[in-house]
C-alpha cells in the first residue's frame, strides 16, 4: 500500500530546485532597488521635519517612516540570507537525495477539510485501509492510482528545501466525499480510531456505508 525509500535526484527533481534558485536570483535586484529607493526618502522625511516642524505634518511622515524602516529591515535581512540560501540550493542539486513516499491506491472517500487541516483521503488497496491527507496535499483535488509524496532534501537528511506530489495512472472518481462536519457516530467509532493512527489495518471503504447519510453526495 505504501512504500517508502530514497533515491538520488531524478533531472525532474534537479529542475524544480534550478526554478527556485532562478526566481530567487531575480528577487535580488528587485530587493536591492526596492532600499536604494527608501534610504534617500527616509533622509528626505527627516530633512523635511527638520525644516517644517509642524504637527499635521509629523504624525504621518512618522507612521510612513515605522511601515518603510519596518519593510527595510526585512528586505536588508533578505538580501543578507540570500547568499547562504543560494549556496544551499546548489548543494542539493549536487548532493541532495529525494525522500519518496509511494502510496498504491485501489479506492478512496475523500473527507473535506478536516479539522481545519486540509482534504484527507481513507484509501483502499489489497483490502486494507489508511487515512492520508493534510497541508502538504493542499491543491490535490483527486487521485489517481499511484501517488509519489516527494521530500527534497540535503545530503546531511536533516532539512527539506522542497515537496511535491505527483500522480500516475488512471484518475479515480471518490466512492464518498465527506464534506461538512463528519458524522458523530464516525467519529466515535473504532473505525475512526484506526483510521487517526494513520497505519494499514483490514478493511474495505464498504466499512463506512453505516455513516454515510446520503451517498448522492459523492462528487468533488
Amino acid at each position: 500500500m505504501i512504500k517508502e525509500y530514497e533515491r538520488d535526484l531524478s533531472e525532474s527533481d534537479k529542475k524544480v530546485i534550478l526554478k527556485e534558485v532562478k526566481e530567487t536570483k531575480s528577487y535580488f535586484p528587485k530587493t536591492k532597488k526596492s532600499v536604494l529607493i527608501k534610504l534617500p526618502v527616509l533622509l528626505g522625511f527627516i530633512i523635511v521635519i527638520y525644516n517644517f516642524p509642524t504637527l499635521w505634518l509629523i504624525i504621518p511622515i512618522l507612521i510612513i517612516s515605522f511601515f518603510m524602516i519596518w519593510m527595510l529591515v526585512m528586505e536588508v535581512k533578505d538580501l543578507a540570507r540570500l547568499p547562504k540560501f543560494l549556496k544551499e540550493k546548489v548543494a542539493i542539486i549536487e548532493t541532495g537525495i529525494a525522500r519518496v513516499r509511494e502510496i498504491n491506491i485501489d479506492r478512496y472517500a475523500k473527507i473535506k477539510s478536516y479539522n481545519d487541516e486540509g482534504d484527507h483521503y481513507i484509501i483502499e488497496r489489497d483490502g486494507k485501509l489508511i487515512m492520508i491527507g493534510g497541508q502538504e496535499f493542499d491543491g490535490v483535488r483527486k487521485l489517481k492510482n499511484k501517488i509519489e509524496y516527494i521530500e527534497l532534501m540535503d545530503s546531511s537528511k536533516t532539512s527539506g528545501y522542497n515537496t511535491r506530489i505527483i500522480k500516475y495512472g488512471q484518475s479515480l472518481e471518490p466512492y464518498h466525499v465527506f464534506k461538512g462536519k463528519l458524522p458523530e457516530e464516525l467519529m466515535n467509532s473504532e473505525l475512526w480510531n484506526q483510521l487517526t493512527e494513520q497505519e494499514p489495518f483490514d478493511g474495505k471503504l464498504e466499512d463506512l456505508d453505516k455513516y454515510i447519510k446520503n451517498k448522492a453526495t459523492n462528487k468533488v
